[in-house]
């Protein structure tokens, strides 16, 4: 497994860092943060992985839920 160093963003502010063994950098956000994760950082809330070893970047944000229909 990999190694990862995981930011948490709200904005351009630094929130939080966390490291976590992985098998890919996907896998290591969803471990931090136990929610699913979209492979586009488009909210103000958002994570940038870091692969340790190989220096590669992801950004990520959590899945937005789908809307809960109140017209039933």
């Amino acid at each position: 497994m990999a190694r990862f160093q995981i930011e948490e963003f709200y904005g351009q502010r630094l929130v939080a860092t966390a490291s976590a063994e992985a098998p890919d950098a996907l896998s290591a956000a969803e471990t931090l943060t136990g929610k699913v994760i979209s492979t586009k950082a488009l909210q103000e809330h958002w994570f940038r992985v870091v692969d340790e070893r190989e220096g590669t970047v992801h950004e990520f944000s959590i899945a937005e839920e789908p809307p809960k229909d109140f017209a039933k």
